[in-house]
């Protein structure tokens, strides 16, 4: 029997009763391209409306279902196994399920409902509205506007019958990249021949002399730029039979412009062995497998265990997938794959450009990308041999979505890993107490890894000289490693360092240490999970808190622009001088961040060279990698950072770290708040 019935998850659902997902015959010319995962344009009530196609069926739901008016793309947009991980978020998160979807569909084949509006009228009437007016005058004046926005006063235009709206589902469609490319024609005319009458013949000469050396198709503009010709020199020797042009289409990867040296795998220590012989066995046993909760000190070797991981799924021409919770981490982890898995490696962030997302999205579809490191919603990409998911830093709250569906990174990749037969490991100094509870009761295989590594000597040797490191900073152990005790962390009661006349936001032990390591020339890290110059502004007088009127939490003080914040939603004003409830003027900013954290170390160590790492000064995935070049590299003695400088950083010549009000977070009104603190 023929299954000539779609299953249709119709999106833009709102302000309608019915469900979603409906039923829809499919028309004959349909038929060879209608199949799960394909968007198609499908009729509700008096609306055209796109929507993806979850299944096939034999019987409908209900009687005379009306049929599917196109197909959309014939390219399904999401692959069966994304489909059912759909189903099980919104089952799991009690989400909509066209949210689910929605979030899994790939860049540029998001349906997106646009109208024109058209004027019928010549001249503006009299009783509209301003906005109404000013829309009518400017479609008279410009003619039809197409947009997919509210457009303010349309409501009173169409009623008054004045315009005409149509409405169209559109895919964006982002269409690959390509640059014009020019070569020598085969067979041309004598050169001679060909360039006589002409004038500026020696930009000619070059031009061929160029292409003839190369051999090659180049770039216009490489051509343009070596040789100082023009387009009309170039349209010339096209129309002289001497050269002709194409187009090529070029990858838009991230990675393109980074060179890494390629580098081989180092010899594993005792412990790295006896916990790589563990997650061996687990991986080599046949699916379903239990996770792998890889617990491991920072510095204790994790990320090799990750490469000897993938490396083994490239073997089995299988693909790993490393996801990491915050942007910042994701130049250092790169690279760590980059020089293992030369031209295998590709990235995935919100910070790329929607052309390398999309170019990104069909590399791994097609199977040219065999390691992805990327945010949590990297999970979405459609990986035909999935093989592997790590989840690094696993216990980070990054890891968890705040909006709709609001899914946890963890739970999403272990039915990924169910559907796919993939294995799933954990890696964490501080897992959540959930993944570790799951590890005591055998839901997960718990591998641990005590100790620290500091790294191979030759690796530390080239640290050492490079940044003028003392050479006898790390113990040598067995084999070429080098190892380094965990820290010694000294917790002060800044109560009675008030007592003994230090009113300063630094403790004496954390200046001597900050003092010591300067004068060495090392560098320290200050840590402080708050951004801006102050938590919060009141008033001394009543008490007044200032509040984000969308959010109702305190808005915090940025003195560097005079303005509050809320860092929830974005809301800004400018700071308030005169309390409103009362009218005093002793309006005050409270508490500390990172901007007034900055410039209490600028008084305190004024020769001291700052880096300030948060979301104010580091807003792309390029700023956040200039800021950990520049304090790798040593230029800069402190640094002060939020929680993006606690996870997984590699700098060797880092020897204090301070954690300014450490106790903040156990009041936060979060019942994690305890735990978060811990980690």
């Amino acid at each position: 029997m023929t299954r000539d019935i779609a299953r249709v998850l119709v999106f833009f659902p709102m302000r309608l009763k019915t469900s979603p997902l409906l039923d829809y015959t499919i028309p004959p010319p349909l038929t060879a391209t209608v199949r799960p995962g394909v968007l198609v344009l499908v009729p509700l009530r008096s609306r055209q409306l796109p929507g993806i196609v979850l299944e096939l069926t034999t019987v409908p739901a209900v009687p005379h279902p009306r049929p599917i008016l196109k197909v959309l793309d014939p390219q399904p947009a999401l692959d069966e196994v994304h489909l059912t991980l759909a189903r099980e978020m919104a089952r799991q998160t009690l989400a909509p399920l066209h949210k689910c979807v929605a979030v899994m569909l790939p860049p540029g084949l998001r349906p997106r409902v646009v109208q024109t509006v058209r004027p019928n009228v010549l001249t503006l009437p009299d009783g509209l509205s301003p906005d109404a007016a000013a829309l009518l005058r400017r479609l008279l004046d410009r003619g039809a506007i197409t947009t997919r926005y509210r457009l303010p006063g349309l409501r009173q235009l169409k009623r008054r019958h004045l315009v005409t709206v149509e409405r169209q589902v559109r895919l964006p469609g982002i269409s690959p990249k390509t640059v014009s490319q020019v070569r020598l024609r085969q067979p041309a005319p004598p050169r001679e021949t060909a360039l006589e009458g002409l004038r500026r013949l020696d930009v000619y000469h070059a031009v061929l002399d160029l292409l003839a050396a190369e051999a090659r198709p180049l770039d216009v503009s490489v051509v343009r730029a070596e040789t100082g010709a023009g387009m009309h020199h170039l349209r010339t020797l096209e129309r002289r039979g001497l050269i002709t042009f194409s187009r090529q289409v070029v990858l838009r990867d991230p990675l393109s412009d980074l060179i890494f040296t390629p580098d081989r795998p180092p010899t594993l220590l005792p412990d790295q062995q006896a916990a790589w012989a563990q997650l061996e066995t687990v991986l080599r046993q046949p699916p379903p497998q239990p996770p792998v909760l890889l617990l491991g000190v920072t510095g204790s070797g994790k990320t090799e265990l990750y490469l000897r991981a993938v490396e083994q799924q490239l073997s089995q021409e299988r693909q790993a997938l490393i996801l990491v919770p915050e942007i910042s981490l994701t130049p250092q982890t790169v690279r760590r794959f980059v020089v293992r898995f030369p031209g295998h490696v590709g990235l995935w962030h919100s910070q790329m450009s929607r052309g390398e997302r999309y170019d990104t999205w069909k590399r791994v579809q097609q199977g040219e990308i065999h390691v992805l490191v990327g945010a949590r919603s990297a999970l979405f990409l459609p990986f035909p041999r999935l093989g592997l998911i790590v989840l690094d830093e696993e216990g980070d709250p990054s890891y968890k979505q705040s909006s709709t569906p609001a899914y946890h990174t963890r739970e999403v990749a272990a039915a990924l890993a169910r559907l796919t037969g993939a294995s799933l490991v954990l890696g964490s100094a501080t897992p959540t107490l959930e993944s570790y509870a799951r590890a005591l009761d055998g839901r997960y295989r718990l591998i641990q890894m005590p100790r620290r590594v500091m790294g191979h000597r030759q690796r530390l040797a080239d640290w050492q000289h490079y940044l003028h490191l003392p050479a006898n900073r790390y113990r040598p152990r067995q084999n070429d490693a080098c190892t380094a005790p965990l820290p010694v962390i000294h917790i002060v009661d800044l109560r009675a360092e008030l007592k003994a006349g230090n009113r300063s936001i630094f403790s004496h032990a954390l200046q001597t240490a900050l003092d010591r390591a300067l004068r060495r020339h090392e560098q320290a890290i200050l840590f402080l999970n708050r951004r801006g110059t102050a938590t919060h502004v009141f008033c001394r007088d009543c008490g007044w808190v200032a509040r984000c009127p969308r959010c109702d939490i305190p808005l915090t003080y940025h003195a560097d622009s005079d303005s509050l914040i809320c860092h929830h939603c974005g809301y800004r004003r400018k700071q308030i001088r005169r309390c409103p409830q009362c009218g005093s003027t002793r309006v005050r900013a409270f508490g500390l961040g990172t901007e007034g954290l900055e410039r209490h170390v600028r008084a305190r160590w004024p020769t001291a060279r700052l880096l300030r790492w948060d979301r104010d000064v580091a807003r792309s995935h390029a700023a956040h990698t200039a800021l950990l070049s520049r304090f790798a590299r040593g230029d800069a003695d402190i640094l002060i950072g939020t929680q993006m400088i606690a996870h997984g950083l590699d700098f060797p010549k880092v020897t204090v770290v301070g954690i300014i009000s450490a106790d903040t977070g156990l009041f936060l009104p979060d019942f994690r708040a305890a735990e978060r603190t811990f980690q």
